[in-house]
């Protein structure tokens, strides 16, 4: 059993102490290169910015990418979708904000909201269901405990029902 299965968060993950509460908010500001010729972010820009977002997510409560890798355990996206609300331009500034949408037995949906930065106004909202997968086996694994916590961490209406 690897290390990262245990209820327990392993030595590579961050102490509990040090894991943030609530939802992970990132500042982002719309590059001219991201936007089409319209000077409109471009539709499938959302979802670099959303990574980028899970990024965070997962450096600051689970220790990173390439330590869960070699720890032999890593997430899958296996579904995702996005809902445009409102056009972002180039230069606009933008809050990404990732909550928890659902959280189960080996798989997670994280809520992505990309809102004005000044306005607060919603101009995407997407969703990632992710499964915890067993490296180079396609497996899936059910989530341990100490990553239920954090996950659960993170807030919003999955952290309400779960």
């Amino acid at each position: 059993m690897s290390e990262a299965a245990t209820d327990a968060p392993p030595a590579w993950a961050p102490a509990d102490a040090d894991v943030p509460a609530g939802p992970v908010e990132l500042p982002v500001r719309v590059r001219f290169l991201e936007c089409d010729p319209q000077g409109v972010l471009a539709h499938p820009r959302f979802l670099d910015l959303f990574d980028d977002a899970y990024m965070q997510v997962n450096t600051t409560r689970f220790g990173g990418f390439a330590a869960m890798r070699g720890a032999g355990i890593e997430t899958l996206v296996v579904k995702t979708e996005v809902e445009f609300r409102r056009s972002a331009r180039a230069e606009d500034r933008l809050r990404i904000v990732v909550d928890l949408e659902r959280l189960g037995r080996s798989s997670v949906t994280l809520r992505y909201r990309a809102l004005g930065a000044d306005d607060g106004e919603p101009r995407a909202e997407g969703r990632n269901t992710y499964v915890l997968s067993a490296v180079g086996e396609g497996r899936s694994l059910p989530i341990p405990e100490w990553m239920r916590a954090r996950y659960l961490g993170l807030g919003g209406p999955g952290a309400e029902t779960a």
